[in-house]
């Protein structure tokens, strides 16, 4: 958040209020942006990916995979010692 990489907040479309941002197992990353609401006039669960409106928001790798490879990028490292430094290839799955 502190890189701007992804948002600080997220406003609910539902509520209007401030999402939170939430350790969820299952994720690339491990969090998600949630907004929980049990009132009964207006009872919601809106959940969003971190990534949202992020350069990599389709991406499979995960963040420091990311970040990684954005600083390789930028310091223009040769491509094969990228792909042996993160031992990465066309085929490769994140879990």
């Amino acid at each position: 958040m502190k890189a701007n990489l992804i948002a600080s907040r997220y406003e609910c479309s539902r509520c209007k209020k401030n999402m939170r941002l939430q350790k969820r197992k299952g994720t690339v990353d491990g969090y998600e942006w949630r907004c929980r609401n049990q009132s009964k006039d207006n009872r919601h669960d809106v959940v969003r990916s971190e990534r949202k409106g992020t350069w990599f928001s389709k991406s499979k790798l995960a963040i420091t995979i990311i970040l990684l490879l954005t600083r390789y990028w930028f310091g223009k490292s040769m491509n094969a010692f990228v792909v042996n430094d993160l031992k990465v290839n066309k085929n490769m799955r994140q879990s």
